[in-house]
């Protein structure tokens, strides 16, 4: 199945620690978009896997980048911050419990990060037989 989720893509930021605790900064942000993510599953089951995932990111381009610039963009892809790995953990993470039990059923991953006129995070998680 085929989930779209509008807006920038998110990494994932690390727990932090401080006066006898640690917090998660991201909790509100994650909430949100599982949310979002349950609508989109709907009453769909968990995938039980083993998974494939296959997710693109798309970044907006920046403001003062002219239409020929868009289309090399395009081809080359996205090479700036945030990391590739740090994203794929964050859109994991917030499918966890909604589209599966764990992300360790994820056993191959097609990532990839580009520039496009709307930024979006794609993906799609289909059960390997």
């Amino acid at each position: 199945m085929r989930y779209v989720i509008l807006g920038n893509p998110i990494p994932l930021q690390r727990v932090r620690f401080g006066g006898g605790r640690c917090w998660d900064e991201q909790k509100k942000v994650k909430v949100g978009l599982q949310v979002i993510l349950d609508g989109l599953h709907g009453a769909n089951p968990m995938y039980s896997g083993p998974l494939r995932l296959e997710i693109i990111f798309y970044f907006k381009f920046p403001q003062a980048v002219s239409e020929k610039k868009r289309e090399e963009m395009r081809e080359k892809g996205h090479s700036n911050k945030p990391d590739l790995s740090n994203l794929i953990k964050f859109y994991e993470d917030i499918a966890t419990g909604i589209l599966y039990e764990d992300d360790r059923l994820i056993s191959d991953i097609i990532a990839r990060k580009r520039w496009d006129d709307v930024p979006r995070t794609e993906f799609v998680i289909t059960e390997i037989r």
